[in-house]
C-alpha cells in the first residue's frame, strides 16, 4: 500500500504543465502588453591566466610513551607535497589542490566544470587516529578463577580514516533539469585492541583476553537522481543504495571451556562484524514562493537488511512543511513528520564451531519492535522592530510500538516541546541571544530518557572598541525521571542529570599588524541516579557519576614586515572524571569507582611562520609540541603519559 501512494504522489506532481509551457504563456503575455523582448548581449568571459603553486618540505617526529599526545597525528617521518592549480578558459574549469603530510594524512581536491553543462568533483580525505592499548589489571593474581591475558601488550594501535566523495552533474541545455551522480566511500583500514571474556564466559570461569585484531571496513553510498521545474513546483526524485562491508578481522575464534551452554566446550566465533546493505526511493517537492507561502514536501521508502543474521526493516518516511509570511515582520511554519518502521528477525539463533558444526539455542528470539512515529510542529516568528526576533515554538510526537511487551518497553510514547527564543541588539556592536526549551514526556521509552527536561541557553557578542570581538555562551541542561523501570525491584526510582557548558572568547587587534585571541570553555556533565546491581537486586541510591573539562587557549597573529607572518598558539584541556558508588559490595576489598576515576592534562604548543626566500620562493617552518599527563596516576586506569614533537619545514613556489 505504502509503494502503490508512493508513485501516485510522484505521478501527482510529474503531471503537471512543464515549464516550457509556462515560458510560453509568459512570453505571450508580453507581447499582448507591448513590451519587446530584446536578446541579450553576448557576454565575453574575461582572460583569466592559470595560476599555481607547489610546495615541497619534510615532517620531523620525536615521541615517546603514549601516542595520543597527538591524537590523529601519523607519528612517523615523512616528506611533504602540494600545492594547487586554477585554469578558467571558458567554457572549461579547472581547480586542483593537494595536501599530502603522510600516507595516511592528506587532502586532495579536484573540480571541473564544462559550461553549466557538466560539474564534477572529487575530494579525498584521510586521517590518521591513534587508539589505546588499555591493560588489564587483576585484583587476585593468585586466583584460578578470574584470569587476565594480554596478548598485545605494549602494542600501539592506530586506524587510518579515508573518505572519498564524488559528484558529477549533468544540465538540459536551455533547461532547468538535472541528472546527478553522488558517491562516498568511508574507508577504515589499521589495528585496534578487542577485548573479550573466554574461559567459559561464565561466573566461575573467566579469562579477561587483550589481542591485536585487523580492520578493512568500507561504507559506500551511492546516489543517482534528477530534478527540474514542473510547473510552479521544483521536483527531486533520487535512488540511494548503501553498503557494509568488514573484512579484516571481521570475526574471532577463540577456545572455549565447557559451560551451561557448551557442555564440551570448543572453539567458537565471537564479536562478529555484520554486512549491511540498504536502498532508499527519496522525492522531494518544492514549490515557488506564491502570495507569501511556500511549501515542501519529502516521501522515502527505505529498505535495510543485515545479511548475517538476517534482520530486516522495512521504512516508510514522509515530511512535510509550509511556510506562511502575512506581514514582513511576521511569519508562521508548519512541520509534520512520519515515520513507519516494520522489522523482523529470524525466530531461532545458532552458532558454528571452527569445524563446522551447528549448535541451535534452545527457546526462539524476541521478536524486533516495529514502531510508528507522528510528530507535528508549529513555529511563530516576530520582528517588532528593527534588531528584535522573537520565536515560539510547540513541538509534539507520538510513537507506538509493536512487540514492546516482550522487550519491557512502553506501548506508547508522548513527548511535547516548547521552545522560545528571542534576539535583542541592544545597540550598535552588542547582541544578546536568548532560548529556553521545556519537553514533558509520558511513557519515556528507556531508563535514560528522562520524564521532563529543561535547557537554557544565552549569548552575548560585543564590540566595545575598534578592533576588540567578545563573546560569551552558557548553556545549562537538567533532566529528571521519576520513575525507573527495573523488572526485579522497585526500590530504586530517580535519575537526575544536568550539564553546563561555559565559553568564552575574545579577539584583540591591538595594531594593523598584531592581534591576540583567547578563549576558555569549560564543560561539566552530572548524573544522579539510583542503581540496582545483580540478578537479586543490591540497591544503591543517589549514585553520582561526574565529568568536568577546562579549556585554556591563547594565540597571536604578528606580521613585523610584509614579507614574515608569525603564527603562536598555547592551549591546555584539564578533564577529570569520578564514579562514586555507595553499596559495600562496590568497595571493598578495592572500591570500583578506582577503575573509572580519572584526572588528565593535555597541552600544545604551537608556533610557525612563513617568509619570502626569493623571487616568489617562499620559506615555512612550523613546530608543534604535545604532551598528555595522568595527574594522579591511577594505577586501576590505563591513561598513559605521553609527548610529541613535530617538525615541518616547508619551501613554496608559486606559477603564473
Amino acid at each position: 500500500m505504502k509503494k502503490i501512494i508512493f508513485f501516485m504522489i510522484l505521478s501527482l506532481f510529474i503531471i503537471n504543465k512543464g515549464y516550457a509551457t509556462q515560458e510560453e504563456d509568459d512570453l505571450k503575455l508580453l507581447e499582448e502588453l507591448g513590451i519587446a523582448v530584446e536578446e541579450q548581449a553576448a557576454y565575453t568571459y574575461p582572460d583569466i591566466k592559470p595560476e599555481a603553486n607547489l610546495f615541497l618540505g619534510y615532517r620531523f617526529i620525536d615521541a615517546g610513551g603514549s601516542e595520543k599526545a597527538f591524537e590523529y597525528e601519523y607519528l612517523k617521518d615523512f616528506p611533504v607535497l602540494g600545492g594547487d592549480y586554477m585554469m578558467f578558459t571558458y567554457p572549461h574549469r579547472l581547480h586542483f589542490d593537494l595536501d599530502l603530510n603522510s600516507v595516511k594524512d592528506y587532502h586532495s581536491d579536484l573540480s571541473y566544470a564544462y559550461g553549466d553543462f557538466f560539474l564534477s568533483r572529487w575530494v579525498d580525505n584521510t586521517i590518521f587516529h591513534n587508539l589505546d592499548n588499555i591493560e588489564l589489571v587483576t585484583l587476585d593474581p593468585a586466583s584460578s578463577t578470574y584470569r587476565i591475558e594480554r596478548k598485545d601488550e605494549d602494542k600501539n594501535y592506530g586506524v587510518r580514516t579515508g573518505m572519498h566523495s564524488l559528484l558529477l552533474r549533468l544540465k538540459a541545455p536551455d533547461f532547468p533539469a538535472h541528472a546527478f551522480f553522488r558517491a562516498l566511500h568511508v574507508e577504515k583500514t589499521g589495528d585496534y585492541q578487542q577485548r573479550s571474556l573466554l574461559g567459559s564466559g561464565y561466573y566461575n570461569d573467566i579469562d579477561r583476553v587483550t589481542q591485536e585484531r585487523k580492520t578493512k571496513w568500507m561504507t559506500g553510498t551511492y546516489e543517482v537522481g534528477a530534478n527540474s521545474h514542473l510547473g510552479h513546483a521544483e521536483v527531486e526524485f533520487s535512488h540511494i543504495e548503501k553498503r557494509f562491508d568488514a573484512k579484516g578481522d571481521d570475526v574471532i575464534f577463540d577456545s572455549y571451556n565447557p559451560s551451561l551452554y557448551h557442555p564440551t566446550g570448543g572453539t567458537f566465533p565471537h564479536n562478529q562484524l555484520p554486512e549491511l546493505k540498504g536502498s532508499a526511493n527519496v522525492i522531494k517537492v518544492h514549490s515557488n514562493y506564491n502570495e507569501g507561502v511556500v511549501a515542501s514536501a519529502t516521501f522515502s521508502l527505505k529498505e535495510k537488511e543485515n545479511n548475517t543474521s538476517g534482520a530486516k526493516a522495512d521504512i516508510f518516511h514522509a515530511a512535510g512543511s509550509v511556510q506562511w509570511t502575512p506581514l514582513t515582520r511576521l511569519a508562521f511554519f508548519m512541520r509534520y513528520f512520519h515515520t513507519d518502521i516494520e522489522a523482523e528477525n529470524p525466530g531461532t539463533a545458532s552458532i558454528t564451531d571452527i569445524n563446522g558444526v551447528v549448535t541451535n539455542y534452545p527457546g526462539t528470539v524476541r521478536p524486533s519492535v516495529s514502531k510508528t512515529t507522528d510528530a507535528v510542529s508549529i513555529t511563530g516568528r516576530y520582528n517588532p522592530e528593527r534588531g528584535v526576533t522573537l520565536k515560539v515554538k510547540y513541538l509534539y510526537e507520538i510513537t507506538d510500538r509493536d512487540n514492546a511487551e516482550d522487550w519491557n518497553l512502553q506501548d506508547t510514547t508522548r513527548k511535547n516541546t516548547w521552545a522560545f527564543s528571542t534576539v535583542l541588539r541592544v545597540i550598535k556592536g552588542v547582541d544578546l541571544r536568548a532560548e529556553y526549551i521545556h519537553r514533558w514526556v509520558v511513557n519515556p521509552s528507556y531508563s535514560t530518557e528522562p520524564d521532563s527536561s529543561d535547557k537554557g541557553t544565552a549569548s552575548i557578542s560585543l564590540m566595545p572598541a575598534p578592533g576588540i570581538n567578545l563573546f560569551v555562551n552558557y548553556s545549562i541542561t537538567s533532566d529528571k525521571r521519576a520513575n525507573l523501570n527495573f523488572s526485579e525491584t522497585q526500590d530504586v526510582r530517580d535519575r537526575n542529570t544536568r550539564a553546563d557548558n561555559l565559553m568564552g572568547n575574545g579577539v584583540f587587534r591591538l595594531t594593523d599588524s598584531l592581534s591576540v585571541t583567547a578563549s576558555y570553555a569549560f564543560m561539566r556533565y552530572r548524573v544522579r541516579q539510583d542503581i540496582a546491581y545483580g540478578d537479586v537486586p543490591v540497591s544503591d541510591t543517589n549514585v553520582q557519576y561526574k565529568d568536568t573539562a577546562h579549556v585554556y587557549s591563547a594565540g597571536l597573529d604578528y606580521t613585523p614586515i610584509e614579507t614574515l607572518d608569525i603564527l603562536a598558539l598555547v592551549s591546555q584541556v584539564r578533564s577529570s572524571g569520578d564514579f562514586y558508588p555507595g553499596s559495600e559490595d562496590l568497595l571493598s576489598p578495592v572500591s570500583i569507582s578506582s577503575f573509572s576515576k580519572q584526572k588528565i592534562r593535555e597541552t600544545v604548543y604551537s608556533l610557525s611562520g612563513d617568509s619570502e626566500c626569493f623571487n616568489s620562493l617562499s620559506c615555512g617552518m612550523e613546530f608543534r609540541y604535545s604532551e598528555t599527563k595522568d595527574v594522579i596516576n591511577n594505577d586501576n586506569d590505563s591513561n598513559q603519559d605521553g609527548h610529541a614533537y613535530i617538525v615541518m619545514l616547508k619551501f613554496k613556489k608559486n606559477f603564473e
